[in-house]
């Protein structure tokens, strides 16, 4: 049974880590107006933070899209909003899973787990990284959509699209790596607050 807590445990610190440092950039407007002026976004489209203050209410159903996006756009956003869906979801779910099990696992004194999943979730997450800078990110990119939209409206040209062109290919990567360096460092945090609870192990603080 406490094998079992302590696999639910350590995936749900996992999917905990990674939605939540989605979730702090995914609908992050001041972000993505630094994001813009980075990869000059605003010299092709100088209302840019408009449209995408406009996306952000969208995603939490605030308001509609304008008709700067057209119909092909909108379909493909309808699928991207619901994967937020599902990704806020796990996090939310995984919030409330790592906070009960941490509970179970301290009332039970059961250190030597806790130290242990966390030492292991961070092993996990740092593989995941370095698959993703030693992976073609294009290829990654494509995957990614094929898997998870079941369609290919995903599939943008620059000349007829504007979403493309607010959110072009290298803005999107950077997004993507700057959630997972934020990932890395919520992980060197993970891997340090499990140093010290084997430190305390070791010293009989936590018996």
């Amino acid at each position: 049974m406490n094998k079992i807590l302590k696999f639910i445990f350590i995936l749900t610190l996992i999917l905990l880590i990674i939605s939540l440092n989605f979730k702090l950039l995914a609908l992050n407007f001041e972000f993505y107006k630094k994001e813009f002026s980075k990869f000059n976004v605003y010299e092709k489209i100088p209302d840019a933070d408009k449209h995408a203050l406009n996306l952000i209410n969208y995603f939490k159903d605030k308001e509609e899209l304008s008709n700067f996006f057209n119909e092909k756009e909108k379909l493909h956003l309808k699928d991207v909003k619901n994967l937020f869906k599902k990704i806020f979801l796990i996090f939310y779910i995984s919030l409330i899973l790592t906070i009960s099990l941490l509970i179970y696992f301290i009332y039970k004194k059961y250190y030597k787990t806790i130290w242990s999943s966390f030492f292991i979730s961070t092993l996990i997450l740092i593989i995941i990284i370095l698959l993703f800078f030693i992976i073609d990110f294009n290829y990654l990119f494509t995957k990614f959509h094929i898997i998870m939209f079941n369609n290919y409206l995903w599939q943008l040209n620059p000349n007829e699209d504007n979403l493309i062109n607010l959110f072009p290919e290298k803005l999107q990567y950077d997004i993507i790596r700057k959630i997972f360096i934020n990932i890395l460092i919520s992980n060197i945090l993970l891997l340090s607050l499990a140093l010290i609870i084997k430190f305390k192990i070791k010293q009989k603080v936590f018996k």
